[in-house]
């Protein structure tokens, strides 16, 4: 049942429950959030041919058990370890790829220095892969790109992601590493998706699929009186868009509660998502200009 509107100050915003195949084929559709950044951004026909499969009915149909089942074995629930997860299952039954190693570790004399996120082979033409695979939500902050946590920018990790996470499969003790268990690398793949988030601009709505951050005050003046259904997204909803049945707990959005930190929201129209964004708290804006300025 869908709830009334509510204002983030004082009253209850529903949260909702995810939709892991849904998630699943987000996961493996959506695009690049950087992709004129120089990495080796996974071709548009491998992304085709990923999710043609896994949105095919009969694969759903089969396969929906399983991946429930292997989501409820995770023993920790972090937003990247899910995301991994639904990547380790399409490569675990898409007919295409042959999971070899998830999680890799690169050491040297006892010292861990990376660990490469999946290596598989592309059964079409017999290759071993190396992908990096990263899901990343950020906040306009000016010229900036900032993680809603504060733990985490855009530039930084696509320069880590260049320069450190897929240089180390080419290194030497890499190398080495991977054909002590049999295995090498052809050649390399990069997965960055996610959203980016801009200031909420002004008292007018955002363009429907506009993505934007705003503190509590900001959504009170400007969006909660509007009628749509807005609700609280869990991490796990965070990456394909909600549906208007998925509703549960409702509890109130207030200042105490963004104490822990920003959170996400979305509003329906009873038929699709309509709008999506951050509620930050008060200090948020003046702390991520202090990160930033520290960095």
């Amino acid at each position: 049942m869908s709830s009334p509107p509510a204002t983030a100050g004082s009253d209850p915003l529903a949260t909702v429950t995810p939709n892991h195949w849904s998630n699943l084929l987000w996961a493996l559709e959506a695009p690049d959030i950087a992709p004129d950044f120089p990495l080796p951004w996974l071709p548009v026909h491998r992304h085709r041919a990923l999710t043609e499969f896994f949105s095919r009915p009969d694969v759903h149909s089969q396969l929906a058990p399983a991946l429930l089942a292997h989501l409820e074995r995770l023993r920790h629930h972090r937003l990247g370890i899910y995301f991994e997860s639904l990547w380790a299952f399409a490569f675990t039954h898409h007919p295409d790829y042959e999971l070899l190693a998830h999680n890799f570790p690169i050491r040297d004399q006892g010292k861990t220095l990376g660990e490469l996120d999946f290596v598989v082979r592309h059964n079409p033409d017999n290759t071993h892969e190396h992908w990096e695979i990263a899901l990343k939500f950020y906040l306009q902050l000016g010229d900036y790109w900032v993680g809603p946590g504060l733990r985490d920018r855009l530039d930084i990790k696509l320069a880590r992601m260049r320069n450190h996470q897929l240089p180390i499969a080419r290194s030497a003790i890499a190398t080495d590493t991977l054909q002590a268990s049999g295995l090498t690398i052809d050649r390399q793949w990069a997965r960055m998706p996610g959203r980016l988030f801009s200031p909420l601009a002004g008292p007018d709505l955002p363009q429907p699929g506009a993505l934007w951050w705003t503190d509590l005050a900001g959504f009170d003046a400007h969006l909660s009186a509007h009628q749509n259904n807005w609700r609280q997204l869990p991490k796990p909803c965070w990456l394909s868009p909600i549906q208007p049945d998925s509703s549960t707990t409702a509890f109130p959005v207030a200042h105490a509660h963004l104490a822990r930190g920003p959170i996400c929201v979305a509003a329906h129209d009873g038929q699709s998502e309509v709008s999506r964004g951050f509620l930050v708290p008060s200090d948020w804006l003046s702390r991520a200009r202090d990160t930033v300025h520290q960095n």
